[in-house]
């Protein structure tokens, strides 16, 4: 999938990249996004319904629910059910308990089953044959993700065969330690947040089940990798990353020339199959730089950097894209034959003036003049043709002698030129004062997931012709490996290198195609800044047109003529007439530009013409935080059980596994979190004035179905279990207990649409919530079980034997006869079969114990032992 497909909030951090050929969009700005209009707004004039049939199946259009063109569906849309689809009738619980060997029977044939699943390497993996978010799933339950479901269900029932449970936990667990030290759990894919919050769930089981303190620590360090890795995935405001905010804020300060982006000056070995823990070891000491001055060599390897372990190059270029020029860090260096080390730095400010010229060769006289880069301080003092034949006394005859002064430029340094202007070729001077370098790119898509070990990235289409990297010769498919002295270690490390290139610089970018070593010299073009609209704009749900929804008093939208209720129709002559085709365009818009909104007012287009101001440069400083998890980072909305497991993992680690410093690391990002869950805690009025926890936030708009406590019993457990465990909202075990007699009362809506298949009829789209059952899911149904019996382990007396009794009757009534659970074609058995361990690993009764020959247990089990049911 292009990153261009996604629809996010913002698209600051990742739409960086995706300018190609089929998308021509090219660096956009991080705007706010327009929010979708919770009700149709009646004033505004009729336009032609936007039809997303495209998206209709793809991730965007399922998480949209778009199917059938009116954004928030009111009811199942006709048609997109299977066929002769009913939902099944409420579980019969009212028989008697499960026999112990009946019950431990089952644990032991599905511990086996998932056992004789691992892979060589340690891990588990799925191959799904459903169609449900079919081509999102696979990353949803990828090895990462599916090795902690099945390490972490192995570890709830050690009991069963420790001699063969042991040791592949220790496979699994260093599976996914290697992973993380190889980079190798990208943050910019769909799902990624399972992956952080199920390894990290493993993992902390693992240290808690472990007294080896070398391996304690090494859990230890993989844990804060990981914390790092889920607190980026962290939404803010449920608009975009937390973090993505502060790079909002880094961009507007470079106007003022504060701290640029800065380097040690080491050029480090790319971490292999082979070589990828003790260090990173460097390959070459750059001339003139911080590492030279501090006595680094070529072959030391540096172990740490400001207190924190590094074991490759990866660990190291991740730290070093936050350092700034002036800056003193501490490293620790390894040296064969010598005790290790450890040095204060003070950065250098290396960040790069200036002049924002693109010239062309000319006929021999000197560099032409060809345009003018955004920000160029050469504006109004040089013009288009002009012929550069001297700098700074330097006599100019070439671009590289031109691009060699420029290297040697500072931010406010004033830079004398003199060129010949005109058919008379009349000598003319300037003086200009170069500015900081904006941040720059080079324009090129790059494929959401890469699962190979190599490094680099990959492109993905054919970069936009004129594109930097276009002029590069890069194509698609492509494997990008080095931007100028830095390897490229995979998307995150390129997401957050980006942020050190400075635009006006020449790069040398390598890469290889077919086998073959490629290399090209290129200057990065400056991206867009971000940008004040001064207006408010919103989105109707009818048609999915972008309208204005308010205009600041005095702003220059205003100024400009621009009015409340203005359909944004076209921009710069682009066709925005609906919020896909707006999105294109709006992001690549940047301050300083000067931009032409085609406004439909009345039935008739009006041009509004203006200057887009900067951004307020405080902003993403003063937001009050609020936001949590979603499926892809730049999905926009945080669902609220996907946040709630994020939640509790990061308060298991926190308290367990000491971790130096993660408390105060946790405090803002906690309770943003748990501030969006308790906004998205709702009351339902039509069902007695009970409280219950929404999808998303967007949920609110839809009306009862958004809200129905008998939609909700899938989540609420674990969100209302996740604010007692904080201790806030004055939530208690008093409020959970009620939240589980809830789960009671309305637990079989979840029985009813456990078996529901996405269901995806060309042209009409599908949505794996059923509208007709209060947007309930068949993937609810073990995620509220497993949730509702930790509630009520938190609670404890009858509210834990009454749902322990439930979960064990429900687990053994559902369970296939091949003995595992929920065989759902597009989650598949090991999914169903891990989180049904989860379960019964969280229950008390006599089939917790009695292993001493699990095999004979096996062997009374013989096969399917569930009582006869409606559903048989």
């Amino acid at each position: 999938m292009k990153l261009t497909w996604l629809l996010p909030a913002t698209f600051g951090g990742l739409l960086l990249f995706a300018a190609s050929a089929n998308d021509p969009a090219l660096a956009p700005a991080a705007q706010p996004a327009p929010q979708v209009a919770a009700e149709p707004q009646p004033s505004l004039p009729d336009v032609p319904a936007f039809n997303p049939a495209e998206l209709a199946g793809t991730p965007m259009g399922v998480l949209l629910d778009v199917s059938n063109g009116s954004g928030i569906q009111p009811t199942q849309a006709r048609g997109t059910l299977p066929p002769g689809w009913q939902p099944d009738p409420p579980l019969n619980l009212s028989g008697p308990l499960p026999s112990d060997v009946e019950v431990r029977g089952a644990i032991v044939k599905a511990v086996n089953y998932v056992l004789d699943l691992q892979n060589e390497n340690g891990s588990w993996d799925v191959v799904l044959t459903g169609s449900l978010l079919s081509e999102t799933a696979d990353q949803a339950v990828d090895a990462i993700a599916a090795t902690g479901l099945a390490g972490y269900a192995l570890r709830r029932h050690i009991k069963v065969n420790p001699e063969r449970i042991e040791p592949a936990l220790k496979r699994a667990a260093q599976f996914v330690i290697d992973r993380v030290y190889r980079g190798k759990l990208p943050l910019n894919v769909w799902y990624a947040n399972w992956r952080y919050t199920l390894g990290l769930k493993f993992l902390h089981q693992e240290y808690m089940n472990t007294s080896d303190e070398e391996f304690k620590n090494e859990l230890r360090s993989v844990a804060r990798r990981m914390v790092q890795g889920l607190l980026k995935l962290q939404l803010s405001n449920s608009e975009a990353p937390a973090l993505e905010r502060k790079r909002r804020t880094r961009i507007s300060s470079r106007f003022k020339n504060s701290a640029m982006p800065s380097q040690l000056g080491v050029v480090l070995a790319p971490p292999t199959d082979e070589e990828y823990r003790g260090g990173a070891r460097v390959l070459k000491v750059l001339p003139g730089s911080a590492a030279e001055r501090t006595g680094i060599r070529a072959g030391d390897r540096i172990y740490e950097t400001e207190g924190l372990r590094v074991e490759n190059a990866l660990d190291f270029y991740m730290q070093e894209a936050g350092f700034l020029g002036g800056q003193k860090i501490n490293i620790g260096v390894r040296r064969d034959g010598a005790k290790d080390f450890k040095k204060d730095v003070q950065l250098d400010q290396i960040w790069p003036g200036y002049l924002g010229l693109k010239v062309n060769p000319g006929v021999g006289e000197g560099p032409v003049v060809e345009s003018f880069l955004p920000f160029s301080p050469c504006k109004g003092e040089l013009e288009v043709g002009d012929i550069i034949v001297e700098a700074d006394g330097n006599a100019v005859a070439g671009i590289d002698q031109l691009r060699e002064i420029e290297r040697t430029i500072k931010p406010g340094d004033k830079v004398k030129l003199k060129v010949l202007r005109g058919e008379k070729s009349k000598k003319k001077s300037a003086s200009v004062e170069a500015t900081g370098a904006p941040e720059g790119w080079f324009y090129f898509g790059i494929q959401e997931e890469d699962k190979g070990d190599d490094n680099g990235v990959v492109v993905d289409g054919d970069p936009a012709p004129g594109s930097p990297a276009a002029e590069a010769g890069l194509k698609d498919k492509d494997r990008v490996t080095w931007i100028g002295e830095t390897p490229i270690l995979g998307m995150d490390h390129l997401i957050e290198f980006a942020g050190t290139v400075a635009a006006g610089k020449p790069y040398v970018i390598k890469w290889v195609r077919d086998g073959e070593e490629m290399q090209s010299e290129v200057i990065a073009r400056p991206i867009p800044q971000p940008f004040d609209l001064t207006a408010d704009l919103d989105v109707n749900r009818r048609n999915l047109t972008v309208f204005v929804s308010s205009v600041e008093a005095g702003g220059a939208a205003e100024k400009a003529g621009m009015k409340k209720g203005d359909l944004i129709n076209k921009i710069n002559g682009q066709d925005c007439s609906n919020y896909f085709l707006f999105v294109r365009v709006y992001y690549t818009l940047s301050a300083g530009e000067e931009v032409t909104f085609t406004m439909m007012r009345n039935n008739k287009e009006v041009d509004v013409r203006f200057e887009l101001p900067k951004a307020p440069e405080t902003a993403g400083d003063t937001v009050a935080e609020e936001g949590g998890w979603a499926y892809y980072p730049e999905m926009g909305e945080s669902p609220s059980f996907s946040t709630g497991a994020a939640m509790l993992v990061l308060m298991d680690v926190e308290h367990d596994m000491g971790i130096k410093g993660l408390n105060r690391v946790l405090k803002e990002p906690m309770a943003a979190a748990a501030n969006l869950m308790n906004n998205l805690r709702v009351t339902d009025k039509e069902n007695g004035g009970l409280e219950t926890y929404v999808y998303r936030g967007g949920s609110k708009g839809m009306g009862q179905i958004g809200m129905d406590v008998k939609g909700c019993q899938g989540r609420n457990a674990i969100c209302e279990l996740t604010l007692v465990r904080m201790g806030v909202f004055r939530r208690s075990k008093s409020t959970l207990k009620k939240i589980i007699d809830q789960w009671v009362k309305y637990r079989g809506e979840l029985d009813a649409v456990k078996r529901m298949e996405y269901y995806n009829p060309p042209g009409k789209g599908g949505s794996p919530h059923n509208f007709d059952r209060n947007f309930n899911a068949a993937y609810y149904w073990m995620y509220g079980h497993y949730h509702t019996l930790l509630a009520a382990k938190e609670v404890g007396g009858k509210h834990f034997d009454q749902i322990n009794e439930i979960c064990v009757k429900a687990l053994m009534l559902v369970r296939e006869d091949d003995g595992t659970w929920l065989g759902h074609p597009s989650f598949g058995k090991l999914c169903g079969t891990c989180l049904a361990l989860w379960i019964l690993g969280e229950t008390e009764g006599g089939w917790r114990d009695g292993y001493a020959d699990p095999t004979t247990q096996e062997k009374k089990d013989g096969g399917a032992v569930n009582p006869e049911t409606p559903d048989k």
